[in-house]
């Protein structure tokens, strides 16, 4: 059975997102070679970014010894190239792909408490991806506004956010760019129940 238009009903194209613009920040084409953030240290290889233990300290103890004298390597080893990453310069401009709104009532009693799942589950998630990042956080009288390098981040904050403490939660994603809105809302308090 055919549509009036003579075109058939595919489930592809509603799940189909479409991509209007590129991101400005996503690198196309990176330079040969290892590319080290001077700001943040991240490792560029092999079209990842990682986070290092410290400043190109795995690149200089790449060589291996052998019964106590260090072996040559037979590739020789070049130091990483200073490039800016995608997190730092998105951080610079201002740029947030990821939006997290938080509404409770009684922020004052919580927002220690809040804030530091929030940041717990930014260095949990730096640790993966150091990328993903918290731009700002602008606390009002009733909750908090936060800015994320990544769209999934925001996401993941209030899948945490969630989880943690229940209440309701709301996810908005543009449809052309990268781009989320995610709105948090707190449990509402139960009225205890009076007896006679």
């Amino acid at each position: 059975m055919t549509m009036r238009g003579g075109r058939r009903y595919s489930t592809q194209s509603y799940k189909k997102k479409e991509l209007t613009g590129d991101d400005p920040y996503s690198m196309k084409q990176a330079p040969p070679g290892l590319l080290e953030c001077p700001e943040c240290h991240a490792i560029y290889f092999r079209k990842r970014w990682s986070v290092s233990k410290s400043p190109s300290s795995s690149l200089r103890s790449s060589s291996k010894r052998v019964g106590g004298v260090p072996k040559k390597s037979t590739k020789e080893v070049l130091p990483p190239q200073s490039f800016i990453c995608p997190a730092c310069r998105k951080l610079r401009d201002g740029y947030a792909e990821g939006f997290l709104t938080i509404h409770w009532p009684d922020w004052g009693t919580h927002k220690a408490e809040v804030l530091g799942l929030i940041h717990n589950e930014e260095k949990r998630a730096s640790r993966n991806n150091p990328l993903e990042r918290i731009m700002t956080i602008r606390t009002r009288p009733d909750g908090a506004d936060l800015e994320t390098t990544t769209e999934h981040f925001a996401q993941s904050l209030g899948k945490h956010l969630h989880k943690a403490f229940k209440g309701k939660i709301s996810y908005q994603w543009s449809h052309k760019d990268k781009m989320a809105r995610i709105e948090w809302e707190a449990p509402q308090k139960k009225k205890p129940i009076q007896t006679r």
